[in-house]
Order: C-alpha cells, then structure tokens, then sequence
C-alpha cells in the first residue's frame, strides 16, 4: 500500500555549478565519495537528512516537515538553485512488497538496474510509460520505499497501483 510520503518530510532538490560545494558544505565530505544515483543517511542541524546524488552537482534532499533547506543554502552566496518543487510527487511503498511490485511491472534502460536495488541506492525507470525514479534509502532508521514522479502522472501512478493490491491506499503528496 503505497502511504503519505511527506507526511514526515519534505523534498528539496538543488544544483548548479557549485551544487558538490553546498553539498559537502552541509553534508560533510562523505557527499562527495557517492556516485549519482547513490544516497546517504546523515543529520543536518542535528535533524535527520537523507540525501540523494542524482548527477555531478545535482542533489535531492529529505528533510524532516519545518527545516528549510533554502534558508541554510541562501547565506552560502552560491551558484545553484534551490526549490521544493510542486511538479515533484511521491509515494511511499511498503519496501519488500514495493520492490517486487516494482520488478515485475518498471523497466529501466542499459547501464541502469532495479533488480536488485540494494539501500540507499536510486534508479530512474518507466512504469507503464511513466518516468519515475525509485529510491530506497533509510528515514528514521527504517528502510523505505519512495517512488518519485511528476505530479501529472501522479493518477496515472495511481492507476497502475490500484490494478493491484498495491494499491489499496491511493494517498500521495506531492513534497
């Protein structure tokens, strides 16, 4: 059953040409040992922070609800942009059930695998003809499940949920 995904978090997504330098800025160096599509469990500001590398000096973020990335970011006077985007939507599945959902129904294209999809790991992938990116990663100590897509294709992702018994919950948030 996919759940509210932003119920305890919120989404952020940043780059830019010094979007590596922000990132081990916040992070620490440890951001800058991972390869795009590899994530990380660290603190930020003492708060738990899962962060996810999806290319060279392009990083989204999980923060917990009320922790404003822009406001930490802004002071830095660094060439990146910042946002919490409203074109951005997100399920949460349970992660054993999820990923054999996901392995029998996403398609990835060459150089990119889902099975199997160790944590803190991302793949993007199509659902159906749908873009997506799955993320399994670690939030408050427990493994989870998250599939990204855009918000217009949110009921299209619903859709496909619902044909099956991963779909009995159809509540999605878009961070």
């Amino acid at each position: 059953m996919p759940t509210l995904c932003s119920a305890d978090r919120t989404l952020w997504d940043f780059a830019g040409i010094d979007g590596l330098q922000v990132a081990r800025h916040l992070f620490g160096e440890q951001i800058a040992h991972i390869s795009p599509f590899q994530s990380l469990t660290t603190t930020l500001q003492g708060r738990p922070c899962a962060v996810l590398r999806l290319c060279e000096h392009n990083f989204r973020v999980a923060l917990p609800q009320g922790l404003e990335l822009d406001q930490l970011i802004h002071p830095l006077h660094q060439q990146i942009w910042i946002a919490r985007s409203p074109y951005l939507a997100a399920l949460t599945l349970p992660v054993e059930q999820g990923l054999s959902w996901l392995y029998q129904r996403a398609t990835t294209k060459p150089l990119h695998r889902l099975q199997p999809l160790p944590g803190d790991r991302a793949v993007p992938a199509r659902l159906g003809g749908i873009a997506v990116l799955i993320w399994h990663h670690s939030w408050l100590g427990q493994p989870r499940l998250e599939l990204h897509t855009a918000t217009v294709d949110l009921p299209l992702v619903q859709a496909r949920l619902a044909e099956t018994s991963m779909g009995a919950d159809k509540r999605a948030i878009a961070p």
